[in-house]
């Protein structure tokens, strides 16, 4: 089976020939303290094939966010802190030198949309049909930003229309991944002033949340009738560590009306499974939204109060990716077996789940203990007894000395250390 067949049969909980090599992917500042680990830059630039991972293939260009962008200011700087205004309107202080990119020590200070008429003057900048959204423009992946890691700026690839014969014929997965209704409006209004809005300006929430749902099925209506996609990944983070941000109540009144026709209208062109992103605790998450609105949910984070296990039981046939407790990945090689070992025993007995790192591996994570990881999911997918089976430690051997490990205080004081 290829890739694709296998990610395919998995979503409709049938066995596949083996699990795929899906693993979790480590963010900039990882791969920096990595570099000091012994990674080469080789390696490093060639990180899937290094080793021997299996992703998704996309579809091209997708720029939702305003267009077009606020104009960057710098309100003030001391230290190694800045105060400004990034290219959504949020006013925000940031570390200027980031000791961990892809993990920005940031701090929102406003947003632009606190009333409805903010939000008429924010729809004027997400036209679902303007054109630089789908097609590249020259140029525009080198414009200078001030964003410490690009969070939040889109980078671009190339044109969907460019992309339906290599999709259609694609040996991995078609994977889409989007904002959703509460992500957007978060980065409209700031989390406070969402969540405050849901109980003072309900009205305004919904106006909101409508538009988006528009907003998403006019922008992908098109490539989506004409481009096979396997998942769809609405990135919401909408929870806590033991609980969501907002009430299941509010969900069912906000979100999940809008939810149903945006599933409705992604199976109506043929997306395989309809998938929901959210760090923190899901349990409440999938209370409301699965299975009439999600087929599944990632990545389970288990710091969060999770347990794949609990959920796969609870609810017959939900999809669920992640679940391998990075924290554990920070220990020794004897706790990152024992995890990994745990989440490949509950997805020997449920065929419908794919256990990952269950977020972003964090530069605490030492090199080598991933690659053990690595090595041990290869060959619990090929049915390595659990038991028993110890990698033969090939990655390991091919890197080079160990020059410093990751220091977290030390990251901290450089973040912080001029303020």
């Amino acid at each position: 089976m290829s890739p694709r067949e296998r990610f395919r049969a998995i979503i409709r909980a049938q066995k596949p020939d083996r699990m795929p090599y899906m693993l979790g992917g480590p963010r900039a500042s990882t791969f920096a303290a990595w570099r000091k680990q012994g990674l080469s830059a080789e390696q490093m630039a060639n990180w899937s094939r290094f080793i021997g991972e299996e992703g998704f293939t996309g579809i091209g260009k997708f720029d939702c966010g305003p267009i077009p962008r606020f104009e960057e200011t710098v309100l003030e700087e001391r230290g190694n802190v800045r105060i400004w205004i990034d290219h959504w309107g949020v006013k925000r202080m940031d570390a200027i030198h980031q000791p961990t990119p892809g993990f920005a020590t940031r701090r929102y200070l406003e947003f632009p949309v606190k009333t409805p008429a903010d939000f008429e003057r924010m729809k004027a900048r997400f036209d679902p049909h303007t054109p630089e959204r789908t097609i590249p423009q020259p140029g525009e992946n080198e414009r200078p930003t001030l964003n410490p890691d690009g969070y939040r700026v889109y980078q671009s690839t190339v044109y969907w229309r460019e992309r339906i014969d290599d999709c259609r014929r694609s040996e991995y997965p078609v994977a889409l991944t989007i904002p959703g209704l509460w992500w957007t409006a978060r980065d409209w209004a700031g989390f406070e002033g969402l969540c405050t809005m849901c109980v003072e300006q309900p009205m305004l929430v919904h106006e909101m949340m409508e538009y988006w749902t528009w907003f998403l099925m006019e922008l992908f209506d098109e490539p989506l009738s004409v481009i096979p996609v396997d998942m769809v990944m609405l990135n919401e983070d909408m929870a806590f560590k033991t609980a969501a941000m907002i009430s299941p109540r509010m969900m069912r009144e906000f979100m999940l009306p809008r939810y149903r026709r945006l599933y409705q209208f992604f199976k109506e062109r043929g997306v395989g499974c309809v998938m929901m992103d959210s760090d923190g605790h899901i349990g409440q998450i999938l209370e409301v939204f699965y299975p009439e609105a999600i087929d599944g949910i990632a990545p389970v984070e288990i710091a969060a109060s999770n347990d794949p296990e609990r959920y796969l039981r609870q609810y017959p046939g939900v999809f669920l990716m992640g679940g391998i407790d990075k924290r554990e990945l920070t220990r020794t090689k004897v706790e990152v077996r024992r995890e990994v070992v745990r989440r490949y025993r509950v997805a020997r007995e449920f065929v419908h789940y794919i256990p990952t790192v269950d977020h972003g591996v964090p530069p605490d994570v030492p090199l080598r203990n991933y690659l053990y990881m690595v090595e041990l999911i290869k060959g619990f997918a090929v049915g390595e007894d659990l038991e028993t089976y110890e990698p033969p430690g090939e990655l390991e051997r091919q890197l080079g000395p160990i020059e410093e490990m990751f220091d977290p205080l030390k990251a901290i004081e450089q973040a912080y250390g001029e303020e």
